[in-house]
């Protein structure tokens, strides 16, 4: 009786399919071009739909920002162990590298543009996932003033991360994942150390 029949069903399931691939397009064209650059109509593209809409199913287009940077949160959120140093770099680089971008969760936090509560949202993010855990555990160690050098090896991180796909640094593209890891794990065991002696 009150089952909803099978067409509206099928409008429902296509609406989700729509929200989803305009989602997943816009993570995709934020994530290698950032917030400025990228057009509704080139989301729409790619995503096999009408540009406009975005409007319909997030708002605008700072909207769609926002939910492309919380989803990329939420995909880092199930990623190994930040204070893990070494496997969460790796991690980071093999995902950025699949993609050929930073992606939108480190894109946000380079913008500059229009979207500062999606730059917020991706800082926060960024202390709770990664600085905080890589704080506790260099605090752990006897490391002088944790939270700042988690920050600093976080912000290396997240520089790696922009310009390894850029072409500018070309020692730094032939670097495996595994070997930026291992770098980036030793400067803080190194500083670490030092502040132990």
């Amino acid at each position: 009786m009150g089952v909803p029949s099978g067409p509206s069903r099928g409008r429902k399931r296509d609406a989700d399919a729509t929200r989803a691939a305009l989602l997943e397009a816009a993570r995709e064209l934020f994530g290698r071009h950032g917030y400025e650059a990228v057009t509704l109509r080139e989301i729409g593209e790619r995503a096999g739909a009408d540009g406009s809409l975005v409007a319909r199913y997030f708002g605008s287009k700072a909207a769609l920002y926002r939910s492309a940077v919380a989803e990329e949160s939420r995909e880092v959120a199930a990623s190994p162990e930040p204070a893990d140093l070494a496997s969460f770099t790796a991690y980071a680089l093999d995902r950025a590298d699949r993609r050929g971008a930073p992606g939108p969760l480190v894109q946000a936090l380079l913008s500059q543009g229009h979207a500062p509560e999606a730059r917020v949202s991706a800082a926060e993010e960024m202390r709770a996932r990664l600085v905080a855990p890589l704080a506790a555990r260099l605090a752990k160690e006897g490391a002088e003033d944790p939270k700042a050098r988690a920050e600093v090896l976080v912000s290396c991180l997240a520089g790696v991360i922009a310009l390894r796909s850029s072409g500018l640094f070309p020692h730094l593209a032939t670097l495996s994942p595994e070997t930026i890891g291992a770098m980036l794990e030793s400067a803080a065991l190194t500083q670490a150390a030092k502040t132990a002696e």
